[in-house]
């Protein structure tokens, strides 16, 4: 599984933004046409702004880079922002591999 986090900044039109974006959203629905890779994309507002952090799910950082080379897959990203007044994409996550995963781990000392 593959995370992308992006940032936006939407002070008019929330509504709209939340709507089409929401997991089952206009946006999200068509996305999932586009790119089914996209399995999921999660939606969070900042408590005092209108910043919202967006967590789309990939299947495989192969899908995601796939996509980005896909002019249907930019368009609907395009669209997304230009819901927006500003986005930022914080960057592509996964979740680290451990070395060597039968080592148990040594506890940590009381300090």
């Amino acid at each position: 599984m593959l995370h992308v986090i992006s940032l936006f900044t939407v002070p008019n039109h929330e509504d709209v933004f939340i709507r089409a974006v929401r997991m089952n959203g206009d946006w999200h629905t068509l996305a999932r046409r586009i790119a089914p890779e996209l399995v999921a994309s999660d939606l969070l507002r900042h408590q005092l702004s209108p910043l919202y952090i967006c967590h789309d799910f990939w299947t495989t950082p192969e899908a995601y880079f796939r996509g980005l080379h896909s002019q249907a897959v930019q368009n609907l990203f395009l669209a997304r922002r230009q819901m927006a007044s500003a986005c930022f994409e914080l960057g592509v996550f996964s979740f680290p591999a451990l070395k060597d995963p039968l080592v148990p781990l040594e506890p940590v000392a009381a300090r």
